[in-house]
């Protein structure tokens, strides 16, 4: 697969079984293990977060811009979730030590802000997978045992359970929403995208089923899209209707 190959609607010659998808772009990227996205800090690409310590910049035609690297001595780091806050800070989140950083200026280093509550029982491998920017607050998604959303206050620098989310089969990404203050988190498991209350109330639930293993998710609000990224098929989506 070559970067930025771009293909509109479905994967068979752009169709699905309704026919063209006007609705839907997907971009093979060549790129393995890709787990969370976010808007990049000028709002006109993205960055994607990857298993083995990479952050990739890609603009919104799909195509790739840039590589950086941030691997830690043992080749450990596993980035799972990214995010961009509303002053366009960017912070990532490390699933098997339960850590948050934030990205620095021009993409050439990260920071550690703090490492996260780990419940007994957690396994290793399914931990911190995605991470969201509020007024103040981070939000961090547990993939599982248990399916948790933690809130993380910047100011307080202090960690508090937000909710539950026991209707999970497998947390995938979490983000926050400006525009009304809500939360949408994604199942890997389920393939689904479902948009809460902060207090882990549910308003809806969407099939996502295109996306056959959603890692990753964020909103555009200003080209009125929405983002996935799927790590099994090195894909990411674009729709602008749910």
């Amino acid at each position: 697969m070559k970067d930025g190959a771009a293909y509109e609607g479905g994967e068979n010659g752009g169709k699905t079984e309704e026919g063209t998808d006007p609705a839907r772009a997907d971009y093979d990227t060549g790129l393995e293990g890709l787990s969370a996205l976010c808007l990049n800090e000028a709002g006109d690409g993205l960055l994607v977060a990857e298993d083995n310590g990479h952050v990739y910049e890609f603009g919104l035609d799909g195509k790739l811009r840039n590589t950086f690297s941030f691997p830690s001595p043992n080749n450990s780091r596993d980035w799972e979730g990214i995010t961009r806050a509303e002053d366009g800070t960017i912070y990532l989140c490390e699933e098997r030590r339960r850590e948050i950083y934030q990205l620095g200026k021009n993409h050439q280093d990260v920071t550690f802000i703090s490492k996260g509550p780990s419940e007994a029982g957690a396994k290793e491998n399914q931990g911190y997978e995605g991470i969201a920017a509020g007024p103040g607050v981070l939000y961090v998604c547990n993939q599982s045992a248990p399916f948790r959303v933690y809130s993380y206050s910047l100011q307080k620098a202090e960690w508090t359970t937000a909710f539950d989310a026991d209707w999970a089969k497998s947390l995938s990404d979490i983000f926050y929403d400006s525009t009304d203050g809500t939360l949408w988190i994604t199942d890997a498991k389920t393939q689904t995208l479902t948009q809460l209350k902060t207090d882990g109330t549910i308003l809806k639930t969407y099939s996502i089923s295109f996306v056959e293993k959603p890692e990753g998710f964020c909103r555009d609000t200003a080209h009125g899209t929405y983002w996935f990224v799927c790590d099994k098929k090195a894909k990411l989506h674009k729709v602008s209707k749910l």
